[in-house]
């Protein structure tokens, strides 16, 4: 498996069970049943080529029957009371939200949630906040020359987020990660060009939404700033 999915595997604890929305190939649950794991694996996805590779992969591992596998939408199919644990992972932000919103069973226990958004990750975490989910954990994985985010959330009280943290992710859960300051670096200088595109534009209205980008820009610039201040 490559960093990114290691590192999300790692962040699965031994319980009732894990399901693996959009498996893929099952790298996932394939991994965590040679590695130890004990409770129920399931490993869902939309599609059904995919399914049956993460299929065969099982059984070219041995593992034939250690892991159940559903064709479904997101979770509509997933046996919740077999599950504590739920992985969605390699898709946008607003699409894990959707899957999130139709799972009208998530609040009838305590799922953990581990996150991993392609885009869209402040859109992720404002449905987190506004859900009653507290995020626990942010992570930034490098694989290849790309940045990932891992998110891993549980109910309870969200606590305060500024604008800026909703791209970042908190800055107290992130500002140990080594990948941070580039990361940060990044954000600043694509809210910088694109607060200039929409000045340049010379539209009322679009210079009117510069207002939130400017704010946005001011809090990254601050955890800049703290940041520096906190590695002194």
């Amino acid at each position: 498996m490559d960093k990114r999915l290691l590192t999300i595997a790692s962040h699965v604890r031994d319980g009732r069970g894990v399901v693996d929305v959009g498996t893929d190939h099952g790298y996932i649950p394939i991994y965590l049943a040679q590695n130890g794991y004990n409770g129920n694996l399931i490993a869902s996805d939309i599609n059904y080529a995919p399914l049956l590779k993460g299929i065969e992969n099982a059984k070219e591992a041995g593992l034939e029957g250690r892991i159940d596998f559903l064709l479904c939408d997101g979770l509509e199919s997933c046996p919740h009371e077999r599950i504590d644990t739920i992985i969605i992972a390699g898709m946008g932000g607003d699409t894990i939200c959707g899957i999130l919103d139709r799972t009208q069973w998530l609040y009838t226990w305590s799922f953990k949630l581990i996150l991993q958004p392609m885009t869209k990750s402040e859109i992720l975490r404002y449905w987190l906040i506004n859900n009653s989910f507290e995020i626990k954990s942010e992570e930034l994985v490098r694989d290849e020359g790309t940045f990932y985010q891992i998110i891993t959330a549980v109910p309870g009280n969200a606590g305060k987020t500024s604008d800026a943290e909703l791209f970042t992710g908190k800055y107290e859960l992130i500002k140990n990660s080594e990948h941070f300051p580039e990361r940060l670096e990044k954000l600043i200088g694509s809210f910088g060009k694109s607060i200039t595109g929409m000045k340049n534009s010379g539209r009322p209205d679009v210079i009117s939404r510069c207002g939130i980008n400017e704010k946005i820009l001011m809090g990254l610039r601050e955890m800049k700033e703290r940041l520096s201040e906190d590695m002194r």
